[in-house]
């Protein structure tokens, strides 16, 4: 079977079906990491966007539709992105009601909120993203059982229930820099001759070239 077939018959609202398509796709093109496909059937059929080299967020249920999320990204398994609730002033909150995929209206009758996750992120273990949210920062860290209820800055550190700040990866003028590079934009390919800058505290590089130490790079 090729990618393309795969994705056309993901087409079939049949759970079990759906991932031995996924697990196939995945293992013709490399695992979830580089699977265009699996970022093309994500898009079309569950409403979420997913940028390349992210990893960790191909379960269906994990993350809700209405959201973008950035390249580069790390997923705890247990993480989980909510963007719409219960219908509070419906005369019931069960899914039976305003669900499409179970049978009772053509449409989903609640309302989600657009969510911009940016590019390297990581979301630890048992965090949630609530509705309310519509954006976390590049860089950000959503630490292990975080419940996030607003927007995260870029490369901010949160912890805690409701989630709040802690600390910033870097100071300002590192976040400044990084933001301005971009450097998520570029395939890893292009980032392996530089690699080292990855592979070692930024900061301290960051201040080495400032003091004259070494050549700034590409990246």
């Amino acid at each position: 079977m090729t990618p393309n077939l795969l994705y056309k018959l993901y087409a079939v609202k049949n759970h079990r079906i759906r991932r031995i398509l996924r697990s196939i796709v995945m293992k013709l093109e490399g695992g979830e990491t580089l699977s265009v496909t699996l970022r093309k059937i994500f898009k079309q059929y569950h409403g979420v966007e997913i940028g390349m080299y992210t990893h960790g967020c191909f379960e269906p249920d994990q993350i809700y539709s209405n959201t973008t999320v950035g390249r580069y990204c790390s997923f705890a398994r247990t993480a989980k992105v909510v963007n719409a609730n219960h219908p509070a002033e419906f005369k019931s909150t069960h899914a039976v009601f305003f669900n499409p995929a179970l049978g009772n209206c053509e449409k989903s009758l609640v309302k989600s909120t657009p969510l911009k996750i940016g590019n390297d992120v990581w979301l630890g273990d048992y965090s949630v993203i609530l509705p309310g949210v519509t954006e976390i920062g590049d860089g950000a860290i959503i630490g292990a059982g975080a419940i996030v209820n607003r927007n995260v800055p870029p490369y901010a550190i949160v912890l805690g229930n409701p989630a709040r700040v802690v600390m910033y990866r870097f100071t300002q003028e590192v976040i400044d820099e990084l933001l301005a590079s971009r450097w998520w934009e570029k395939d890893i390919d292009e980032i392996k001759p530089y690699i080292d800058e990855f592979q070692r505290p930024y900061e301290k590089l960051f201040l080495e070239r400032i003091k004259g130490k070494e050549e700034h790079s590409t990246i």
